[in-house]
């Protein structure tokens, strides 16, 4: 319970792949479960990082919420939507709405790890161009 408590309070992916390769270490290949947990980490890491409250993912598709309705770089969220052409859409009540469903727990968990990575590098590339200007 100790390794899973450290890995839950990991403060970044170098931490989390640290533990993991720990754990690999000491107990040998990492059993579905555990692997499962340590991509769920990493996507909450992810989700902090893009100012995101909860996703919701139902059987046709995904609901973004952002903490107080807000997300930091809104010109990128809106390029972003734009990339997926179709497959995002932007609600006026600032909900990012993702039109693909995921039929199994693997697809799922994938999917969520791509689209929290999408929208946190929006956040650290406005963060870094905030910081030069």
């Amino acid at each position: 319970m100790a390794l899973y408590r450290r890995l839950n309070e990991a403060k970044d992916k170098a931490e989390i792949e640290g533990m993991a390769a720990e754990m690999i270490d000491r107990f040998g290949e990492l059993p579905a479960p555990t692997k499962n947990l340590i991509r769920l980490i990493e996507i909450k890491h992810q989700a902090i990082a893009a100012n995101i409250a909860k996703i919701d993912v139902g059987a046709r598709g995904t609901l973004v919420s952002f903490h107080q309705d807000d997300f930091p770089d809104p010109a990128g969220l809106i390029a972003y939507v734009e990339r997926l052409q179709g497959t995002a859409k932007l609600r006026p009540d600032m909900k990012l709405v993702i039109n693909r469903a995921w039929g199994d727990p693997d697809s799922r968990l994938n999917g969520l790890f791509q689209l929290t990575k999408g929208l946190s590098a929006i956040v650290r590339k406005a963060q870094k161009k905030a910081k030069t200007a």
